[in-house]
């Protein structure tokens, strides 16, 4: 009896206990779930800069390469063995400076000969001349002898130019580039001493597109920055005015002084070329972003705080930051918080470029 006492007591006080339970659940008030879920949205947060257009210089940054101001072959004029060297390769030459010299053979001997001869041609063109005067010659005979003068006096010239040639001179200041000659050596009319580059001015020469060409004009400076680093001043000289077949490109050459020639043909050079005067907006590289499209470009807010996208052309870059292209006179810049709106979007605008946002919003 007093275990089946025990089974009533417990049993009586489960029975109480989800009574209560469950009349607590009945009872409870309903949540009101569109009460916690709704709240206010906020606006993302930008920092902005007024940004007005000023008037600058475009231009584009090309890649060239350095040519002599003149390359020449150096040939003989004439025939012979060479007898003496008188410039080594890879040093500079002046103009009019012997190179090498080739051997005499007979031309000496030649010479006088022809000399002589032109003294025999000389006595008959005289007598003829006295004879004719006095009228026991006739103008035929004139004529004749003054012919195989003058043909003397040719041969003499031809002798002493042959002679001439036989010393091979410099044509230009410069350096003497290229020398395969070397004594003994028997070289035929034509023959190739070695050849002669003249690197004062130093050319730079630069492929330029058809999209900029017509904004390139002859005495533009140009600003190169050399391999050793140093900058220079150099003057546009050379426009073309038919573009290459393949890369539909314009050639453009560029002189810059070259003094000593310190510097060489083949070396690269960046070309900060001159495109005109335009109006630009100086930015930091920090504002430039991508739009969807991949686009480069910047974002502005309107006068309704939204978002608008601009695409931008870099225009030059200095030490101030990147001046571009392609926006109004006046707008309000993104400077802080570009990379986390979107186009079209309406944000809350704040006069404040320290604003770093640290998330997105």
């Amino acid at each position: 009896m007093r275990i089946k006492a025990s089974y009533l007591a417990a049993t009586a006080i489960v029975v109480v206990c989800v009574v209560w339970v469950g009349s607590g659940l009945m009872t409870k008030a309903p949540r009101n779930d569109q009460q916690n879920t709704t709240s206010t949205a906020r606006l993302a947060r930008v920092g902005i800069t007024e940004s007005t257009a000023q008037p600058v210089t475009a231009q584009i940054i090309l890649t060239g390469t350095t040519k002599a101001h003149r390359h020449v072959t150096i040939k003989t004029e004439t025939k012979g063995r060479v007898i003496e060297i008188l410039a080594t390769r890879g040093e500079p030459v002046k103009t009019g400076a012997i190179i090498a010299k080739l051997s005499m053979d007979d031309r000496a001997a030649r010479l006088a000969q022809a000399t002589s001869l032109l003294a025999q041609r000389e006595i008959e063109y005289a007598a003829s001349s006295k004879l004719s005067d006095k009228a026991f010659a006739s103008r035929i005979k004139v004529a004749t002898t003054k012919s195989a003068r003058d043909a003397a006096a040719a041969e003499v010239a031809a002798a002493r130019l042959d002679i001439k040639h036989t010393e091979i001179r410099a044509p230009f200041a410069g350096v003497l580039n290229t020398r395969p000659v070397e004594v003994g050596d028997y070289l035929p009319i034509e023959g190739t001493i070695g050849t002669i580059v003249d690197l004062d001015p130093l050319k730079v020469a630069i492929q330029v597109s058809e999209n900029a060409i017509a904004k390139v004009k002859s005495g533009a400076v140009a600003t190169l920055t050399l391999p050793a680093g140093e900058h220079r001043d150099g003057i546009v000289t050379y426009v073309a005015s038919v573009a290459d077949t393949m890369t539909r490109t314009f050639t453009v050459e560029i002189e810059f002084a070259n003094p000593g020639s310190l510097f060489s043909e083949g070396m690269t050079v960046d070309v900060a070329l001159p495109l005109g005067q335009t109006a630009a907006h100086l930015v930091s590289p920090a504002v430039l972003t991508l739009s969807e499209a991949g686009e480069v470009g910047v974002k502005t807010v309107n006068a309704k705080d939204t978002v608008v996208f601009h695409p931008v052309t870099l225009l030059r870059e200095d030490e101030k930051g990147l001046w571009i292209g392609g926006l109004p006179q006046t707008v309000r810049l993104i400077t802080v918080g570009q990379d986390f709106v979107s186009a079209n979007q309406t944000v809350e605008a704040q006069t404040d470029t320290l604003l770093t946002p640290k998330s997105k919003p």
